[in-house]
């Protein structure tokens, strides 16, 4: 028996269906061309992938006309494929400002009859979020009635108009789900009076229907890409500190909604925890949430945090990251920039931790991307390779924190100018499987190619002694 272990490599990671990603939201995206081609971040290449979102009243300003190739949309994002990235793509009901800042959901909604909350915009600004709130403005923020009849018949148009143009294309990484609270995240508003929502129908069941609903709408429009959709509770308390105004046990069953449906399940706020016994950066109950449902569907993280939420992320299972925040442009371009920590505008809970955070050296803020490229999602890797002159095994092992389960995964095995070919089912993290072939003649190099709906994976080991 012939026997060879081959090194473990740690790479970054370029896997299909999987990684860190750049993260472009806001106005004035950046075309691939613009960004300086001797940037740290492509020299290093970090990742082949890049989120995107828009409003929805940008998008489809006015109702069955769609501004496809605005400057912020695929004006930009074909910029991004034509140089080999993968997107994932969301339009938001509701961003940051909302209608009246052409920020949600577009006014002609509204004027068809959909019910709307108005917010005073003063509430807004002096917050740590990176956002940017006009000063002098005094026009509200305007939410929809989430589960009002006319706004989701007035979604559910849009989501069969981006799945006629998105559904299935090789390009699109994942579609996100952007119409249920604000930026997509489940929470209706921010810490906002509630009588107003009370008053327009809050409570569990009409918010639980317009959950599956909406997520229905995703589905049936994109039989053939993947969907994400964001975790978070449906109203905060009042005033920050205050507890939320539903527990998560309340609607736990919409987490297992979108499992069942195979959606990515993905959190925006770690990085801070503000009812956890356990950690600085996850709250206790989103751990539980996402350590249940991790062996159903895959897990997505989103901020730009310390390197001790980071890995409790990445424990986690994480799948797929990015950085938050509405900071216009590529958030990677400004870890370089000369300037203090806070202005750069990309930690989102940098006031939270600033002692933690001003410790970090140049270097180390360039270390909180690379460890999400380096470990977020699966690392398929040839860990031995046997012959005993009749077939030939080979171990396979996932290396890393998330699982691997992309779609009709087919392992072919090639050497000595054979190919043979074997189903692989999946591997959990950590888990290892051994395929073999019918043919034992001491290879020299054996090349294993894993090939998936969303790509392939390349996978070679020259073997020492051998010719």
């Amino acid at each position: 028996m012939n026997r060879f272990v081959p090194p473990i490599k740690d790479g970054i990671l370029h896997n299909p269906g999987c990684g860190a990603m750049y993260l472009q939201r806001n106005r004035h995206k950046q075309r691939f061309g613009e960004i300086a081609p001797d940037s740290w971040f492509l020299r290093e290449r970090l990742t082949d992938k890049i989120a995107f979102s828009i409003p929805w009243s940008v998008l489809e300003p006015r109702e069955g006309e769609f501004a496809w190739k605005h400057p912020d949309w695929e004006g930009c994002i074909d910029s991004w494929v034509a140089a080999g990235f993968k997107v994932a793509l969301q339009v938001r009901g509701m961003g940051t400002l909302g209608t009246c800042y052409d920020d949600g959901t577009p006014q002609w909604v509204f004027d068809a009859g959909a019910r709307r909350v108005d917010e005073e915009i003063a509430a807004y600004r002096g917050t740590h979020l990176l956002n940017d709130i006009p000063e002098h403005s005094t026009a509200p923020i305007r939410y929809p009635v989430y589960w009002d009849e006319v706004y989701l018949d007035k979604v559910r148009n849009l989501v069969r108009a981006l799945g006629t143009r998105y559904n299935g294309r090789p390009e699109i990484e994942y579609i996100s789900i952007g119409h249920l609270g604000r930026w997509g995240e489940m929470h209706i508003a921010h810490h906002s009076p509630l009588q107003p929502w009370r008053e327009a129908g809050l409570s569990i069941t009409n918010y639980c229907s317009a959950y599956r609903s909406i997520m229905d709408f995703y589905r049936a429009s994109f039989p053939d890409t993947e969907l994400s959709q964001e975790i978070g509770t449906i109203a905060f308390g009042e005033r920050p500190g205050d507890r939320d105004l539903y527990d998560f046990r309340e609607f736990a069953e919409l987490f297992g909604y979108a499992a069942d449906r195979a959606v990515i399940l993905k959190f925006d706020g770690v990085g801070k925890s503000y009812h956890s016994r356990r950690s600085d950066y996850l709250d206790d109950a989103v751990t539980e949430i996402l350590n249940y449902y991790k062996h159903r569907t895959k897990i997505a993280f989103e901020n730009l945090v310390l390197p001790e939420a980071e890995e409790e992320a990445l424990a986690l299972g994480m799948s797929y990251w990015h950085r938050g925040g509405e900071t216009e442009g590529l958030g990677a371009a400004r870890v370089e920039w000369p300037v203090p920590l806070e202005r750069k505008r990309l930690y989102s809970f940098y006031s939270f931790f600033r002692e933690r955070y001003d410790r970090l050296l140049p270097e180390d803020e360039k270390n909180l991307w690379r460890l999400p490229a380096l470990k977020c999602g699966y690392r398929l890797e040839i860990t031995e390779v046997c012959s005993d002159g009749e077939a030939t095994a080979i171990r396979l092992r996932n290396n890393s924190f998330a699982p691997f389960r992309e779609a009709a995964a087919v392992v072919t095995i090639a050497f000595a100018g054979r190919r043979h070919r074997v189903a692989l089912e999946g591997l959990e993290a950590g888990e290892e499987v051994v395929v073999s072939s019918p043919w034992g003649s001491n290879p020299a190099k054996v090349a294993v190619e894993i090939t998936c709906r969303r790509g392939r994976i390349n996978l070679a080991v020259q073997i020492p002694g051998t010719r």
